[in-house]
C-alpha cells in the first residue's frame, strides 16, 4: 500500500493576527503591498496564476509530498473557481477582503421581465445574456429579485402569487428538465429548464412583493438558508427554506403591506410598504418605527441604517438613534442600491440617477439616463463596483462607472421592473464580512482514499473559520458532490481523520475543501496560512 503525506508544519493559533498591529483587513492592503502604488492589489494574480482562471489541481505526487499557501511552490489563488470574498496579504496568507465579493467567477446581474414572465441572467462584465429563464406558468408578472451569497436567485411574481428559485451555477442545477436555457432567445417552456429548482405557490391574490434572502450560515455550511417573501394584500412575511422552498414561518406586520425589504448583519428583516418595521429574525418579532419622510425603495448600508427614496427625497434612518434624517431629491424616487465605496445610488423614474454621500447625505452626482421612455425603476451594484439602473420604458439595463461616469447598456427582456437587490451586493454589503476559499486536490487515481486533512490558521476574538470537503472520481463528480462539514477554528483541534468525517465519501480521484472565514467586523480577520492532505491509494485488484 503506498501513502502520499502532504507534509507541512502545523499550528493552530488563537491569537493576535499577524495583520498589522491589529490584525485589521484595511491595513493588508489589497493583495499587494500597501506601500507600492503600483500594486493596488486586486489585479494583482496569485503567484503567477492568472486571475478567475481555475488552475489545474494540486497532485499529490507518486511518492512525494506537496504544500500549498504560504512561501510554497504552490501559493494560493483567491481568485480561482468558487472562491469569493478573500484575498492575498502581503505575506502569502489568505484574508478576508470586505471588497472582493466576486471571486473568480463572472459576476451577474438578474433582471426580471414582468411583461413577458421571464428573469434574464446578464453577465456584468461582457454584457452577454447568458440565459432567459420563465419564471413561472401563464403569465407570472416577475417583479422583485433576491439574491443569495451564493449567487442564487429568487424571483417573486406578482400575478403568480408564487416565488421561483433559480440556479446560478450550471453545476447546481439539478432540477427537473431536459435542458437549460443557453442565452437570451433561448427561453424554455415552464418546467423544462434544470436550472430552475423551485415554485414556492401562495394563496390567490395575494400579490407577492418584497423579496430578501437571508445572510445566515447553516450548521451544514450551507449559506442564506432563508428566503423572505412579502404578501403585499395579505400583510404578511413568508420565511422559506432556501434548499426546498417550503414554508418555514409566517410573520404578520400589518399596518404594514409589504412593498420591499432588505437584511442587516443582525439577520433583521426590514419592511417597507406604508411605512417601516423590522422583523426579529431568530425570534420572529415585528416591529414598528416611525414613518420615514419618503419612500419607496428600501436598503441597509454597512453601518446597519436604513435608507429609503421616495417622492421628493431620500431618507436615513439611525438605528441607534432612533432617528430619520432626509435630504430633497426632487422627482419621483425608486429603487436605491448602496456601495462599498461611502455612496448611495437612487433611481429617478423620468431623469435617470442621483449619486449621494452616505455621510453627509449630499447629492454627489446627479446623471440623465435615457431617451424620451424614461421609467428608471431598479438599482443595483456589481460585485465590480459598477453601478446598474433599469429602465422599464426602453427595456435596458445601464451600466454607470461610478469614477468616470460612462455608460453602457444592453437589452434585457420586455418590461423589466426588477427595484430590489439584483446582484446580491446590497447583502454582502450589509451582512458580516466573510469570505471563502476553495482548493482542489488531485490524487494518484481512481483508487485514492483521503485520510487526513492539516492546516495552519489563526483566529482572534470576532473570527472563526469553518471547514468543509468532498471528493469524486471526476472533475464533475466532485463539483456535483454535496459538501459535508469537517472542522471549525477555533474549536476542532487538527489533523482532521477526513476519512472519519466523509465516510464513503473519502474516496475519489479529487478532493476539493473550502475555508469560510467570518468576522464579526471588518476590522478584524482570520488568516488561512496553509493547507496538507493525507491520502492513500490501495492497489487495484484484477
Amino acid at each position: 500500500m503506498r501513502f502520499q503525506a502532504l507534509a507541512i508544519s502545523l499550528v493552530v493559533s488563537v491569537a493576535t493576527a499577524c495583520t498589522g498591529a491589529e490584525g485589521s483587513i484595511e491595513d493588508l492592503g489589497g493583495n499587494g503591498n500597501p506601500a507600492d502604488p503600483s500594486n493596488p492589489g486586486e489585479d494583482r494574480d496569485a503567484g503567477g496564476v492568472d486571475p478567475g482562471v481555475t488552475p489545474d489541481p494540486t497532485g499529490t505526487g507518486d511518492g512525494g509530498g506537496v504544500t500549498v499557501g504560504k512561501g510554497t511552490p504552490n501559493p494560493f489563488n483567491p481568485k480561482g473557481e468558487g472562491s469569493s470574498g478573500v484575498k492575498l496579504d502581503p505575506e502569502g496568507n489568505i484574508v478576508i477582503d470586505p471588497s472582493g465579493f466576486a471571486g473568480g467567477t463572472s459576476p451577474v446581474i438578474w433582471v426580471a421581465n414582468s411583461a413577458e414572465g421571464t428573469v434574464s441572467k446578464i453577465d456584468t462584465r461582457t454584457l452577454k445574456e447568458l440565459a432567459r429563464y420563465r419564471t413561472g406558468p401563464a403569465s407570472p408578472d416577475p417583479s422583485r429579485t433576491t439574491v443569495s451569497l451564493n449567487g442564487d436567485v429568487v424571483v417573486v411574481n406578482r400575478g403568480g402569487a408564487s416565488a421561483t428559485k433559480i440556479a446560478a451555477n450550471p453545476a447546481e442545477c439539478t432540477g427537473p428538465g431536459t435542458g437549460t436555457s443557453a442565452g437570451g432567445t433561448d427561453v424554455r417552456a415552464w418546467g423544462d429548464d434544470k436550472c430552475v429548482l423551485w415554485n414556492t405557490k401562495f394563496d390567490s391574490g395575494s400579490l407577492g412583493r418584497a423579496a430578501a434572502f437571508d445572510a445566515e450560515k447553516g450548521l451544514d455550511g450551507e449559506l442564506s438558508t432563508s428566503v423572505w417573501v412579502g404578501l403585499w394584500s395579505k400583510s404578511e412575511m413568508v420565511q422559506l427554506d432556501s434548499k426546498t422552498g417550503a414554508i418555514k414561518a409566517t410573520v404578520n406586520v400589518a399596518p404594514l403591506k409589504p412593498y420591499g425589504a432588505a437584511i442587516d448583519a443582525n439577520h433583521n428583516v426590514w419592511v417597507w410598504g406604508g411605512g417601516v418595521g423590522y422583523i426579529n429574525g431568530p425570534t420572529k418579532k415585528f416591529t414598528t418605527i416611525a414613518n420615514p419622510p419618503c419612500a419607496y425603495g428600501i436598503a441597509v448600508d454597512p453601518k446597519g441604517r436604513v435608507w429609503t427614496s421616495g417622492s421628493g427625497c431620500v431618507a436615513r434612518y439611525d438605528v441607534a438613534a432612533a432617528k430619520w434624517d432626509s435630504v430633497k431629491v426632487d422627482g419621483f424616487n425608486r429603487g436605491l442600491a448602496v456601495d462599498a465605496k461611502g455612496s448611495v445610488w437612487v433611481a429617478n423614474t423620468g431623469f435617470g440617477v442621483h449619486q449621494l454621500d452616505t455621510e453627509s447625505m449630499a447629492v454627489v452626482k446627479s446623471i440623465p439616463l435615457g431617451s424620451a421612455a424614461k421609467n428608471f425603476v431598479g438599482m443595483a451594484i456589481d460585485f465590480d463596483g459598477m453601478v446598474w439602473s433599469i429602465n422599464q420604458g426602453e427595456s435596458t439595463a445601464y451600466k454607470i462607472d461610478p469614477k468616470s461616469y460612462a455608460v453602457t447598456t444592453v437589452a434585457s427582456g420586455k418590461g423589466p421592473y426588477t427595484y430590489s437587490d439584483m446582484t446580491g451586493f446590497q447583502l454582502r454589503n450589509a451582512a458580516d464580512p466573510f469570505g471563502k476559499y476553495l482548493h482542489l486536490f488531485k490524487g494518484c487515481g481512481a483508487t485514492a482514499r483521503w485520510l487526513k486533512l492539516d492546516y495552519k490558521a489563526t483566529t482572534v476574538a470576532g473570527t472563526s473559520i469553518t471547514i468543509r470537503a468532498r471528493a469524486g472520481a471526476t472533475l464533475a463528480a466532485v463539483k456535483a458532490a454535496p459538501w459535508l462539514p469537517v472542522a471549525k477554528v477555533p474549536g476542532d483541534v487538527p489533523p482532521i481523520d477526513i476519512a472519519a468525517k466523509l465516510g464513503d465519501a473519502a474516496k475519489g480521484e479529487y478532493l476539493e475543501v473550502e475555508f469560510r472565514l467570518e468576522s464579526i467586523t471588518s476590522a478584524t480577520t482570520p488568516i488561512l496560512s496553509s493547507i496538507n492532505v493525507l491520502s492513500t491509494c490501495p492497489p487495484t485488484i484484477n
